[in-house]
């Protein structure tokens, strides 16, 4: 029999000490995928490093790491396979005077507002209006909303007229003069494509005119600084431009009284390309020009934020006078060219298994920004059988990162590994690999999203929290392997550990991320470790459930 272990003095509080503040200001700009709480990653850079210390990420995504490196005023290395990726973190940190961009906006606005405008003229009588929003189901044009020219500017929804069918109609795919994305999906029904669709069917005619219209005019502005701001207006804009805008339909209460019908609300483009069978087109330059504003907003404040920005051509220049390096390469590779010893702090969020495929679901982006992507070296699990993407695949290319992470990594220093997974062979494959290198468990933390965080996996394979492990490479360390303890064989074990959970509680029960976050904590300090689905075997047979939470069999 294993011996019992004792919880840590107010353990239960400790562990998931880690709560996110919303995604505001400069992390609102941009949608992503599975965005780290800014405040949780500031600090562990705090924690870990001081000023002038080079922190690296080698999957950055879109780059919190990096703007709170920067701004503690460390250095940073952010490597990212994905160009929207690099894209986003490099405008995260941009600083343009706020005036030039509000110039250059005046003379785009100026141009080609109108034009874009025009696309959704409403007739009524002899007066003319401009078109906000329309709801289209299965391809039928069912209402149109426009504001009315009083100084009210009231909300008129109305059923389509013969002319607003009419002018929906004369758009068409083959029509658009200008540069729109054709690419072809990778077939993968997790993320609702197939080989036959294309990124432009997400898109209406009408809708794909006006996008088309608005790049072209982005990209003929001179200034490449201010070119890439407004590009970055534009991707963070398109996703809202799209058919998979979904319709919200609310019934209740309205003034006092008893809506007859549903009330319908604009909703959003979440994850996937998932075209619902009622959904919205939003007038294109609306949702550029609101994007514009939000992200002029956090600009501005940005503006006032004092931090060098000195980016680096490579490494070399990071260990000189430079503070920031942003690589578009695969991490695999990338860290290959960087000198042993030489990195101060690596902080992560590598993909997890199949939780997200990056590259695909930022195929619109990349597509429109037309950058060259390579899938071939993306570490991920991909559904789609097109990129024989596969789990032994997936542990190659993530254990040749961690290798090359140790090397880089001065001794005694430290790496803080974000993790989220119910499987049990990816959890395995993770405390097994980085047990063969000279990693010491220092710390295991879990970090909770704000409830703004719209886009965290609720799958079966994934956690309500991320798990963050910090481990302190040591060159002397003494690699003993970790032993994998059976549930099922030591069951009376493992019950007593959780009913000492539940005793030092403050509150009644515990959710099942908090006794995993505890389980996995306090056998990983003694190098052992258990299969997940085991232990959520024995909650379910040994212990009841109450609002989400765990209690002892008659409490």
């Amino acid at each position: 029999m294993l011996k019992q272990l004792t919880l840590f003095e107010d353990e239960t509080e400790n562990k998931t000490n880690h709560i996110a503040e919303s995604y505001t200001g400069i992390y609102g700009m941009h949608k992503y995928w599975s965005k780290k709480p800014y405040n949780i990653l500031q600090d562990f850079i705090l924690r870990y490093t001081k000023k002038g210390d080079i922190v690296i990420d080698p999957f950055c995504g879109s780059g919190i790491s990096i703007t709170e490196s920067i701004f503690t005023g460390r250095k940073a290395v952010g490597i990212d396979i994905n160009p929207s990726a690099i894209f986003i973190a490099k405008q995260m940190l941009s600083k343009i005077p706020v005036k030039l961009i509000q110039d250059e906006f005046t003379i785009l606005e100026s141009e080609i507002k109108d034009n874009i405008n025009s696309f959704y003229e409403v007739r009524r009588g002899d007066a003319k209006f401009v078109g906000t929003h329309f709801i289209w189901e299965t391809d039928n044009l069912t209402e149109v909303w426009y504001k009315n020219n009083t100084k009210s500017r009231r909300k008129i929804i109305e059923k389509p007229t013969e002319d607003d069918l009419e002018l929906a109609s004369s758009f068409s795919y083959e029509k658009i003069p200008y540069f729109y994305p054709k690419d072809n999906f990778f077939h993968n029904s997790r993320i609702n494509t197939n080989r036959e669709s294309h990124i432009y069917d997400l898109f209406t005619p009408r809708n794909l005119m006006a996008l088309s219209l608005l790049m072209d005019r982005i990209e003929k502005i001179e200034n490449a600084d201010i070119r890439e701001f407004f590009r970055f207006c534009f991707t963070a804009s398109v996703g809202q431009a799209s058919r998979m805008v979904f319709v919200v339909k609310r019934r209740g209460k309205f003034n006092g009284k008893l809506r007859e019908t549903e009330k319908k609300e604009v909703g959003s483009w979440v994850i996937g390309y998932w075209v619902p069978k009622e959904n919205f087109e939003i007038n294109v330059w609306n949702c550029f020009e609101n994007r514009y504003k939000k992200i002029l907003k956090a600009k501005r404040g940005l503006e006032r934020k004092e931090y060098p920005i000195n980016e680096a051509n490579n490494f070399e220049e990071v260990l000189d006078s430079k503070n920031l390096l942003l690589l578009n390469a695969p991490s695999q590779n990338a860290l290959k060219k960087i000198p042993d010893n030489s990195v101060d702090y690596a902080i992560t969020d590598p993909p997890h298994g199949n939780r997200q495929p990056y590259l695909e679901l930022s195929m619109m982006w990349n597509s429109w920004l037309k950058q060259d992507v390579n899938y071939d070296d993306e570490i991920v699990i991909s559904e789609s059988k097109d990129r024989e993407k596969d789990i032994s695949n997936y542990y190659k290319l993530l254990n040749e990162v961690f290798v090359e992470i140790e090397r880089i990594l001065k001794p005694n220093h430290y790496f803080s590994l974000m993790f989220n997974s119910l499987d049990d062979e990816t959890w395995i494959n993770l405390i097994a690999h980085t047990n063969q290198l000279n990693f010491e468990i220092e710390r295991v933390e879990t970090l909770e999203y704000s409830a703004n965080s719209v886009v965290q996996d609720t799958r079966g394979a994934g956690l309500k929290t991320d798990f963050i492990l910090t481990f302190r490479k040591n060159p002397d360390r003494i690699i003993k392997n970790i032993e994998l303890i059976s549930a099922k064989k030591n069951k009376d074990y493992f019950v007593k550990l959780i009913e000492n959970y539940l005793e030092n509680c403050r509150e009644k029960g515990l959710e099942t991320y908090q006794i995993l976050n505890l389980l996995i904590s306090d056998l990983l300090q003694q190098d052992k470790f258990f299969r997940l689905s085991e232990v959520l075997n024995i909650l379910k047979t040994y212990f009841k459930r109450e609002e989400n939470k765990w209690i002892k069999r008659g409490a």
